[in-house]
């Protein structure tokens, strides 16, 4: 069985240095995916940048703690604050003793969650002028948002990150490496470099039962934006760097591993 693997620059939108090192992660890296965060300030402009290359995959990267909702926020109580902007991730409730991110008491509601979602899919249509083929969360997760989303992919279609390694009548299974190693959630939050990638084997891409594999980055530029809004900073230099480097693509060429995007997972 030929693996395949789907490389996703996640955050597309999140700012405007940010977008310009997410197009180069796809012009001059391995990158076939984009997930765009559509309720974002910057999101026009990922969006007009992607345009000049129409064989990028654009999915939606549904934001729950950046800026603010797509929503009326007085329809979406659980995720906003008082002045209608989303709750950081840290002032969420954890969902496990092992939750380092997550340090407050807030709890998003499933009816929050799916209106939210929602909106952001309509907001990422009215972008792009269509429907993601794939959508997932950002940050922070729990049951309820899961939850939401399942219930969204099945009425709608569209594959997304719950689904995590699930076969449907439509959709085949698209595994997270993210989800199941983690030597690579560790060089995530790090910052990542060739050498990762390399003598994990890509991070168990090798060993994986599944013919599509999914490996999430976060290659970009820094601004202002990014310092004031992310934890995420210098390690968004170092996945730019290392998804550009020769020695990762001729990896994946020697280990005949096809590039590929989220259509791969319609049957």
């Amino acid at each position: 069985m030929k693996k395949k693997l789907i490389v996703v620059a996640d955050d597309f939108g999140f700012s405007e240095a940010y977008n310009y090192g997410v197009m180069k992660a796809y012009k001059e890296g391995i990158v076939t995916v984009a997930s765009l965060m559509s309720n974002m300030e910057a999101a026009p402009h990922a969006v007009k940048l992607a345009k000049e290359y129409p064989d990028l995959n654009l999915t939606q990267h549904t934001n729950f703690v950046s800026g603010y909702p797509v929503s009326d926020p007085h329809m979406i109580p659980s995720m906003v604050d008082e002045n209608g902007k989303f709750y950081r991730s840290v002032q969420w409730a954890p969902t496990s003793p092992l939750d380092t991110k997550c340090q407050g008491h807030v709890v998003v509601s499933y009816e929050d969650a799916k209106t939210e979602t929602l909106a952001q899919m309509a907001r990422f249509k009215a972008l792009t002028g269509h429907a993601p083929n794939h959508f997932e969360g950002h940050s922070a997760g729990t049951d309820a948002i899961n939850k939401a989303f399942l219930e969204i992919s099945e009425n709608t279609g569209i594959h997304c990150m719950a689904l995590l390694d699930k076969e449907t009548d439509s959709l085949k299974p698209a595994h997270e490496l993210v989800m199941a190693n983690n030597e690579y959630m560790l060089a995530l939050h790090r910052g990542m470099c060739v050498e990762d990638f390399i003598n994990t084997e890509g991070f168990g891409l090798l060993a994986s039962p599944y013919e599509i594999n999914v490996m999430h980055f976060h290659p970009g530029y820094v601004d202002a934006y990014i310092l004031d809004n992310s934890t995420l900073t210098i390690q968004r230099c170092r996945d730019l760097q290392v998804l550009c480097d020769s020695r990762l693509r001729s990896w994946l060429d020697d280990h005949n591993i096809e590039l590929t995007d989220y259509n791969a997972v319609y049957k």
